[in-house]
């Protein structure tokens, strides 16, 4: 009749395995792969004895169907952590580059204020300090917080002693673009010309925390590997922005005879912008990490020989980091204020010892004269400096003269502070 009997005796050992009427609830053989849709890790199959108790069973993962799904997720996550790895760092290359343009821009709106039309502002302490004896040419000191960097040049001060910051006269109330940005300044807690010993120590530390998201890069974590001030270099763990107060540096390419004189500037840096040639192709404020990327070893071979510059010491791996996860990459803004991403690095140029060159020379229809004397290709051709779609010189415009003595070898614009190769 539709029952049958399993063995045993008993009434209760008969089992109900077909009813006229399937109860909402239970869940027979057919059904259980659409219950396991519905229930997702498991399903209970339940069938009805006829003693009237319920008997239930649950289904599960085999072993090796859970390490199937274990491996799938594996593979998933090896796939996506790599594009949101880099979905990041485009996310602080943008970012980076909306804030150098922005900068650019603030310069252009600086230099219809400047009496003398200068672009890029220039510190106060420009020329306050020794003629003879320079210590900066304002890479820096433009614009952003209190460095901490170079801590032993006021002694006794700790991170307060910075080369870069309020007590050596660079605090934020001092550095001339922020007075664009940020409206109504801020207190100046260094000594000033009316009072040499003014030094506040709280609110010089408080300069030194200041979050001015503009000069900061949001992919600034740190030094390159090499061709960079050694004393950052030294303190890889700190930002560009904590080091020197600022995570751009102004192009303040400047020049000066071999065997030391006087310093002129070959850049926008002390220069009205209406005599800036160039201004679509010559830069203006680059990241900080790849300020002296264009230098590095190998320099042009007629520089390298007549004038003693083996380039710049790129670090041991030969090739210089940028922010971004690319080397020899980086971010620029130029002086008609539009911004990009560049590569400086010249394919094809590389030496026996791996070594490559990095910006080249270009013939020019004239030339600037040089002590009174008409000059030429060979007098000016380690100080034009170019690649593609940039340059770091204002040729052939004249060099403006600075009145800052350069002594030794070496170019100036590398303010003592960088290390050549061997």
């Amino acid at each position: 009749m539709g029952d049958s009997y399993s063995g045993g005796g008993g009434l209760a050992d008969f089992e109900v395995l077909s009813s006229p009427i399937k109860p909402p609830c239970i869940y027979v053989p057919g059904d259980v792969h659409r219950a396991s849709q519905l229930f997702g890790s498991f399903v209970m199959q339940s069938r009805i004895l006829a003693n009237g108790r319920r008997r239930t069973s649950v289904l599960g993962f085999t072993l090796i169907e859970l390490l199937v799904v274990i491996a799938i997720i594996a593979l998933l996550i090896s796939i996506l952590l790599p594009s949101l790895e880099a979905a990041r760092r485009q996310a602080k290359l943008n970012a980076c580059l909306s804030h150098i343009k922005n900068i650019s821009t603030s310069s252009r709106v600086y230099e219809a204020d400047d009496p003398s039309g200068w672009g890029i502002p220039v510190h106060p302490g420009q020329y306050m300090q020794p003629a003879n004896q320079p210590t900066f040419v304002g890479a820096y000191e433009w614009g952003g917080k209190s460095g901490i960097g170079w801590d032993s040049w006021v002694p006794g001060l700790g991170a307060l002693g910075s080369k870069y910051g309020t007590k050596a006269g660079f605090g934020p109330a001092t550095r001339p673009m922020n007075a664009i940005i940020y409206k109504g300044g801020f207190k100046d807690f260094g000594p000033s010309l009316s009072n040499l010993s003014n030094f506040d120590r709280m609110g010089a530390t408080r300069d030194t925390e200041l979050e001015l998201d503009l000069f900061k890069c949001p992919g600034d974590d740190g030094p390159p590997r090499g061709a960079h001030c050694e004393d950052w270099l030294n303190n890889s763990e700190r930002s560009s922005y904590d080091h020197f107060g600022n995570s751009y540096a102004a192009n303040v390419f400047m020049t000066a005879p071999a065997g030391g004189g006087e310093m002129k500037s070959n850049s926008p840096y002390l220069r009205p912008t209406t005599r800036v040639p160039t201004p679509a192709r010559t830069l203006y404020y680059e990241e900080n990490i790849g300020r002296w990327a264009w230098s590095c070893k190998a320099e042009l071979p007629e520089c390298e020989s007549a004038l003693g510059l083996p380039g710049v010491d790129p670090g041991p791996t030969k090739a210089l980091r940028g922010w971004h996860g690319k080397d020899w990459t980086y971010n620029r803004a130029f002086v008609d204020a539009h911004a990009e991403t560049q590569k400086i690095y010249l394919e094809g140029t590389e030496n026996a010892d791996g070594y490559a060159q990095h910006y080249r020379n270009e013939r020019l229809s004239s030339y600037p004269k040089w002590d009174g004397a008409e000059g030429d290709f060979e007098t000016y051709q380690c100080i034009i400096v170019r690649g593609d779609g940039w340059q770091k010189d204002t040729m052939p415009a004249d060099l403006i003269k600075t009145g800052l003595i350069k002594s030794g070898g070496g170019r100036p614009s590398y303010e003592n502070c960088v290390r050549s190769a061997d």
